[in-house]
């Protein structure tokens, strides 16, 4: 059974909700904020940054115990976007969906994770500590734009 967790902030007073939605639906900006250890990434199909249209990315990041790589689908909603992750640690596959959605002055992410349990419960943990501080890079992102 996957583990679920939601995190909620509240968008800055200083900051529109159309601004943080354009950061979100920036692929581009959306990788370099929730992979912080980025080595690298490729497009691979799809066409970035348009509506209801899935795109694939495989991305190559930093962990503790080496570089992993994974494949990333990334869909842009109306509301926000969504986000697939698919890979494959020495621990055995995972595969973890967030649904980010810009609802009034508040940023809404539901992550759901299927792996193994050991897995789960480190991933819940550390969705739970980092992505407020992911949220906080939207909103600086939403803030030069």
């Amino acid at each position: 059974m996957p583990a679920e967790t939601t995190i909620s902030t509240i968008i800055p007073a200083s900051t529109s909700p159309e601004s943080v939605l354009k950061a979100l639906h920036d692929h581009e900006c959306y990788i370099r904020i929730t992979c912080p250890q980025l080595i690298s990434y490729k497009h691979i199909s799809g066409t970035p940054n348009q509506l209801n249209e899935s795109c694939l990315y495989e991305v190559t990041d930093k962990k503790p115990i080496g570089q992993t790589t994974f494949k990333l689908t990334l869909t842009n909603r109306d509301d926000g976007i969504e986000a697939n992750v698919d890979g494959k640690a020495p621990t055995g596959a995972l595969n973890i969906i967030s649904k980010w959605v810009v609802s009034g002055n508040k940023l809404d992410e539901v992550v759901t994770i299927d792996s193994n349990m050991l897995m789960k419960k480190m991933i819940k943990g550390n969705v739970e500590k980092s992505h407020p501080e992911q949220h906080q890079g939207f909103y600086a992102a939403a803030a030069q734009a």
